[in-house]
């Protein structure tokens, strides 16, 4: 992208967010970033303050800016099963995202919007998650991504508005919270704390964070993207109870793992199987750092700021 393109990315201080930025400023972009948080990190991108779910807030940052880019990435993420998040999850992801594509809908300016969706749409589906399954959320978090989802093709269909959904897998890597389970897991064995997890027979499609970066800003170059959804993950599955061994192994703290220490969730997606074709095919894109070089990456990280 060149330096003239503005570049807004909501959920800039996020996991994804902030990678996506250290790349852009990387390549002399201009950005700036939406977020509910009063971060100070980034000194060089524009921070527009508060909560997606303010339409006036929204608007008046948008229509300050004018953006060519927008990557949209503000969202709720907690994955509980409570019905209490069921309203947080929509006010955030589905009346937030409203709010942002109805004002992006003023800025003549406009090139390109990229979302993420979720693989967490499918929910539990016994065959390959394909762009073209029949989706079955079975949490708050993943019925209100599919609703968003479903908002955004409506905006392209009726609104012509350029954007593009990708429902990435497991993205991991430097930067990401301790919530998710390849850090949480990383973090304990370092610090020689205990990790309690299940016994580890659920599969999940993990993809490094840069990958993800990557198909982020290819798709939104493109324009035969729009109004599209698209998986993106490795197309690899790997059991979680291996993973959580290896990382063990390696940092040699195989004593601290204790597999099968707690139960699975009511409702465990226990096949996390993505059909990642549409997006090989029409992008000839494929990841380039393979789980094994991942996880040596992002475990470097941690150590260093452990």
């Amino acid at each position: 992208m060149k330096k003239q393109n503005k570049i807004l990315i909501t959920g800039g201080f996020g996991f994804i967010g902030t990678n996506l930025i250290n790349h852009l400023l990387d390549q002399n972009s201009e950005i700036a970033i939406i977020d509910n948080s009063k971060n100070t990190k980034f000194k060089n991108v524009i921070k527009y303050t508060g909560d997606i779910s303010d339409y006036s807030f929204v608007l008046n940052s948008i229509l300050d800016y004018q953006p060519n880019f927008v990557f949209h990435l503000a969202g709720f993420k907690e994955r509980s099963s409570k019905v209490e998040d069921v309203n947080i999850s929509l006010q955030s992801n589905l009346i937030g995202s409203l709010n942002i594509y109805q004002s992006l809908l003023k800025i003549p300016c406009l090139k390109s919007i990229v979302t993420l969706g979720t693989a967490d749409e499918y929910g539990i589906n016994k065959s390959l998650f394909k762009e073209s399954s029949i989706e079955s959320p079975i949490s708050p978090y993943g019925f209100s991504k599919l609703c968003s989802t479903k908002l955004a093709t409506f905006f392209y269909q009726n609104y012509n508005l350029p954007i593009s959904v990708l429902r990435p897998t497991v993205a991991f890597g430097p930067h990401q919270g301790l919530d998710m389970f390849i850090p949480s897991l990383i973090q304990s064995l370092i610090l020689n704390n205990e990790f309690k997890m299940t016994s580890g027979n659920q599969t999940r499609d993990f993809i490094y964070i840069s990958d993800l970066i990557d198909i982020m800003i290819l798709i939104s170059k493109s324009k035969k993207s729009n109004g599209q959804i698209y998986n993106v993950g490795s197309g690899i599955k790997l059991k979680l109870s291996e993973v959580a061994i290896s990382i063990a192994k390696d940092l040699k703290k195989e004593s601290y793992l204790k597999l099968g220490a707690i139960p699975y969730r009511k409702n465990e997606v226990m096949d996390y199987s993505v059909c990642i074709e549409k997006i090989q095919t029409n992008f000839n894109w494929k990841p380039k750092v393979d789980f094994k070089k991942g996880i040596e990456l992002t475990t470097n990280y941690f150590k260093n700021n452990a």
